[in-house]
């Protein structure tokens, strides 16, 4: 049986999602689709433009499982993002995994990856120390033009959580589409950037977004308001101002006296633009700061990621196929309506559910939204 996953945000879900989807079930021909997918906050440290119940909503429509990927995995750097989406593609025996790179050559990264894992601190610290990046600092080091984007770092990522796991799967990769992810302009072609589409929907252009994304997805986004992270912008300067320095030390990767610049400069800023180009310096890029300031909003600290655990995996949507599959799995541990007997596996999952609807004066949550069911 080929089980397909697909390691996902949907944020929000859009053409080129669709065709990531559609090429990927051409290319291994599966039983089963399943999209692992983030919950209410993003891997680059943005609040997700609508909740993940909408974008599973739409989801299912193309897939037969939409699972969410375990909270502080969804939050986190390339690897421990990598490794969460592993972790639950292996806890949903998944035999393949295809992810979009622009590369598209599944060889030249895993060559890459090779020439990764041959870099040692020696190597990467006094690069990192001088000020460059990450990818730039691999780059360098390695020679690989595949550093220079962020796919397929992210796709090296995947090969390394496959030998961390010791999962045996076939990991498989299809080109990128339309324009780049960062783009704030919509592209000409019918696949546009995640980021160009959520600049269009702020700006009211409804017409425009459409070309690039279910209609009745970007009609529900418009509705109840574009959600950005200026929505946590006065909660995150009353944490800051509140929190003393050792509070914001134990912070998740509040390194390097980070916490002073924080301390600093919330008082100088208005909004959260001002407030990221203020703390933002060659050595910290911009998303690495955005992850910083979503943990103190979501009070995640050093040991709670160090002690984190996932048990269990959380069932957003599924059609008869996704439902019939779930129940061959023997091990199962998958929750399909949460109860406050789950709560504890959940932990995060849902303080972060309960954030974002602080935020965004959102209602459905992790207790009164039941699985959503697509009816053939």
């Amino acid at each position: 049986m080929k089980v397909l996953s697909l390691i996902t945000e949907y944020n929000p879900f859009h053409n080129g999602h669709i065709y990531h989807i559609e090429s990927s079930k051409q290319l291994i021909q599966p039983d089963v689709t399943i999209a692992i997918m983030s919950g209410n906050f993003t891997q680059r440290g943005e609040l997700a433009v609508t909740n993940k119940f909408n974008r599973a909503q739409e989801a299912i429509k193309h897939v037969d499982l939409v699972i969410e990927l375990p909270t502080l995995y969804a939050i986190s750097y390339a690897d421990d993002f990598a490794y969460g989406g592993l972790l639950a593609a292996k806890m949903l025996q998944t035999t393949d995994i295809v992810f979009g790179s622009e590369l598209d050559d599944i060889e030249k990264l895993h060559s890459a990856y090779l020439k990764a894992k041959r870099i040692t601190k020696e190597d990467l610290v006094p690069m990192l120390q001088k000020g460059y990046s990450y990818p730039r600092a691999m780059y360098d080091l390695t020679n690989e033009d595949a550093f220079q984007s962020p796919n397929n770092t992210l796709g090296m990522s995947y090969l390394k959580a496959r030998d961390d796991l010791n999962f045996d799967v076939s990991m498989h990769t299809v080109k990128r589409t339309g324009n780049n992810y960062n783009d704030k302009t919509l592209s000409h072609s019918q696949f546009s950037s995640a980021t160009s589409i959520r600049e269009s929907l702020l700006n009211g252009e409804l017409e425009h977004a459409i070309q690039f994304m279910p209609e009745t997805l970007a009609k529900v986004i418009m509705e109840d308001k574009v959600i950005t992270n200026e929505h946590m912008f006065n909660t995150l300067k009353v944490i800051i101002e509140r929190s003393s320095l050792n509070d914001l030390k134990d912070i998740y990767m509040m390194t390097e006296g980070l916490e002073h610049r924080l301390k600093k400069n919330i008082r100088l800023s208005n909004n959260y633009e001002s407030f990221i180009d203020s703390i933002k310096t060659k050595r910290y890029t911009r998303t690495r700061l955005q992850r910083l300031l979503l943990y103190v909003l979501l009070n995640v600290t050093e040991e709670d990621f160090r002690n984190y655990e996932v048990n269990k995996l959380r069932v957003l949507a599924m059609n008869h196929t996704g439902q019939q599959y779930l129940s061959t799995i023997q091990d199962r541990r998958f929750i399909t309506n949460l109860t406050k007997k789950d709560a504890p596996d959940f932990y995060e999952t849902i303080k972060a559910t309960h954030i974002y609807n602080t935020l965004t004066q959102g209602r459905v949550n992790d207790f009164n939204q039941p699985v959503m069911i697509l009816k053939s």
